[in-house]
């Protein structure tokens, strides 16, 4: 769910400051950003009127620094954005962004001549030219004259300009209108403040703000976040928000096998941001939708039954679609999918060497980057990104396919949504997956994201093409009406005790709670106490029964000549990508077989790293500097094994460049012996 590009703009304080007499002198102020009822962050901003150029010009600085709770992660976001602004406009002739949220780092310089518009992306330097339209509005994040000038001056009531978007590097059209006049408190002075709604018809996004009608600055917003005047106080009272309420809706039904999804009817309620929507978008091949948008807030019924495509026809491979003018921004590189990048082009080529035809080079992409890419946030973000550090939420997985696919020649896209997860009691929350291009089969979805790699099930609802970094959900309630798993409707599913399974069925003593085995809608199942029932796949030729929703946990049963098991073995696996070493590694001492396994690897999803070390001709596993534990070589040779209290670990390591491993692979195997039925009695 590719959260961060909201979080990057929508979290802009907005402030205000007097031009009157600055001089050369340093305006120092704060303001206080609120998530949900929530102080989750600051912003400090420092304005100085100078000379540049032989003209007078304003220089503003908004650093901000923000903490947000989402999906389980803290996530904190350091921002600095700069401005050379002049004075009697509020345009901006020069702007530079910087962005620091943990694995992602990233910044842009955009520069204004007339209609042209240079923009320098950070840090590879990639640079473009937009030609915009005469009259553009280059705005900055404080300072606007030019709408005082239409409300005040000019005393219209509404105006629609064409507005810059350094975020995504094209114009946008915007409407503003006023709203009238509103007394602020803030920070024990009383303001005036001209309100004021922006709707930006590009991406959907709506704001209010308060101006200060002398000056045009801006005094508060309200958006997603609300931001407001405060003093240095402020930087004390900063804690974490949460975030999930403004990607997930509850729906408190529990579907066990979403993957399996064949309709679903869907009442929503929302107000999305990155794209304009309209009922006739909203009603695509698969999607059905019979109600009301209003300025970008949907209030209506989805109904979807999505058809798996089977391959049958696809186009031959490799294939070339360049002449068709409407497929051709689907095959060019864009700002996050970076599919000129010989990086990405000789692994797509490495992975899709002999495919029979287009799907089936398709299906390989799609397949490695649900094996390959752990699920992490922010994550890489970019394709180039995602592929380097192998982690990243579902908008980074589908930047990185759209990437690799369009590298072959294979059309592909984003699209932006929601889907159904059993999270939350049973929730619809925002995410992102691809559309491949089949030719007469026309756009397929697929989730590598959720394994769903060939297809994606009909828990999801399509809002659009993701063509904004301001992509976000903003649900206000989501009520599941109806739905369809597999062949029949859950009410047709029979919850009856399947006697293939009695010999596996009951409970078994885990490390730390009781975990049972049962039958769920004709499947084996597990119930973990304190998360929920995950339903099995049937076992492989191995004997493992995977989870539906991962293939990277798997039960298997030690069972005797009757079929009745004795004990189950939970198999979780994750894959650790190597992080940066800031320091470099003193190997002396150290056995030369070891060297490329020494060093720091991250731990998708937390905060924390864990770390190889070698002490007294042995591998160690750190958790912490209390807690490590003792890596032995396996008898095959090809791996480790460590053992903790609750659990043995079997660890492998994938080789990267200049001898070092580019990640640590674990599996987790926790043996739990049944409970006699005697036993489970009492």
């Amino acid at each position: 769910m590719r959260l961060f590009r909201t979080i990057l703009i929508l979290a802009i304080a907005l402030g205000t400051f007097s031009s009157a007499g600055l001089a050369d002198e340093i305006n120092e102020l704060y303001y206080a950003i609120e998530q949900n009822g929530t102080v989750c962050g600051y912003a400090h901003v420092l304005i100085t009127e100078t000379e540049r150029d032989n003209r007078r010009v304003i220089e503003l600085t908004d650093s901000l620094w923000i903490q947000i709770a989402l999906m389980g992660k803290t996530i904190t976001g350091k921002y600095v954005f700069t401005y050379t602004i002049d004075p009697v406009t509020g345009m901006y002739a020069h702007h530079t962004s910087e962005i620091d949220q943990e694995t992602l780092q990233m910044g842009a310089v955009v520069d204004v001549d007339g209609n042209a518009v240079r923009i320098a992306s950070l840090p590879d330097n990639d640079t473009s030219i937009v030609e915009v339209p005469p009259g553009t509005i280059f705005q900055n994040t404080r300072l606007h004259p030019h709408v005082v000038r239409w409300f005040e001056d000019e005393s219209l009531e509404s105006k629609t300009k064409t507005v810059f978007s350094e975020i995504d590097g094209v114009t946008n059209e915007v409407e503003y209108r006023k709203i009238g006049h509103e007394e602020l408190q803030l920070i024990g002075n009383t303001y005036d403040a001209l309100k004021v709604m922006i709707l930006n018809r590009t991406t959907g996004v709506s704001a209010t703000l308060w101006l200060a009608p002398e000056t045009g600055l801006l005094l508060k917003t309200e958006s997603i976040r609300s931001s407001y005047l405060a003093d240095a106080s402020i930087r004390e009272r900063v804690q974490t928000a949460e975030f999930d309420s403004n990607i997930y809706a509850k729906v408190g039904t529990v579907i066990s096998n979403p993957w399996a999804l064949s309709y679903v009817k869907v009442h929503v309620k929302a107000t999305p941001g990155g794209m304009w929507l309209t009922p006739e978008a909203l009603n695509t091949p698969g999607q059905t939708f019979d109600g009301t948008v209003t300025d970008n807030r949907i209030d209506g019924v989805f109904e979807i039954r999505y058809d798996r495509y089977d391959g049958s026809d696809a186009p031959p491979f490799p294939l070339d679609f360049t002449d068709v003018d409407s497929l051709k921004p689907f095959l060019e590189p864009s700002d996050f999918i970076e599919s000129d990048e010989p990086e990405l082009i000789a692994e797509a080529k490495r992975i899709t060497d002999g495919a029979g035809d287009a799907w089936e080079a398709a299906t390989r992409l799609s397949e490695w980057v649900n094996e390959e890419i752990g699920y992490d946030l922010p994550g890489g973000g970019t394709a180039l990104g995602t592929y380097r550090l192998r982690l990243g939420e579902c908008g980074s997985h589908a930047n990185l396919l759209a990437g690799f696919c369009r590298a072959v020649g294979i059309p592909a896209r984003c699209v932006f949504g929601c889907m159904y997860v059993p999270d939350h009691g049973g929730a619809f929350g925002q995410h992102a997956w691809n559309e491949i291009y089949m030719g007469d089969a026309g756009w397929i979805p697929v989730d590598c994201t959720v394994d769903e790699v060939t297809y994606a099930d009909c828990g999801h609802v399509r809002l659009g093409v993701w063509t904004s970094r301001m992509a976000m959900l903003n649900p206000d309630t989501i009520v599941l009406l109806d739905y369809s798993v597999g062949e029949g409707t859950f009410a047709d599913l029979v919850k009856a005790t399947n006697m293939e399974y009695a010999g596996l069925v009951g409970e078994y003593r885990g490390p730390d709670k009781v975990l049972t085995i049962l039958t769920q809608d004709q499947r084996l199942a597990i119930d973990i106490p304190g998360q929920m029932t995950f339903q099995l796949k049937d076992p492989d030729e191995h004997g493992e029964w995977f989870f539906v929703l991962t293939d990277r946990v798997s039960v298997s049963f030690d069972t005797d000549a009757s079929g009745r098991a004795s004990s189950l073995t939970i198999n979780s696996r994750q894959r650790l990508p190597r992080a940066q070493d800031t320091i470099a590694i003193d190997m002396s001492g150290i056995p030369e077989a070891f060297h490329a396994y020494v060093g720091k690897y991250s731990l998708p999803m937390q905060n924390a790293l864990v770390s190889v070390t070698c002490d007294d001709n042995h591998l160690n596993l750190a958790f912490s500097q209390e807690h490590s534990v003792r890596m032995e070589p396996s008898d095959e040779g090809e791996s480790f094994i460590a053992r903790t209290p609750k659990s043995t670990l079997v660890i492998t390591f994938d080789p990267g460049d200049a001898g070092t491993a580019s990640a640590l692979k674990f599996s987790e195997l926790v043996t739990c012996p049944k409970i006699a039925a005697k036993e489970s009695a009492h």
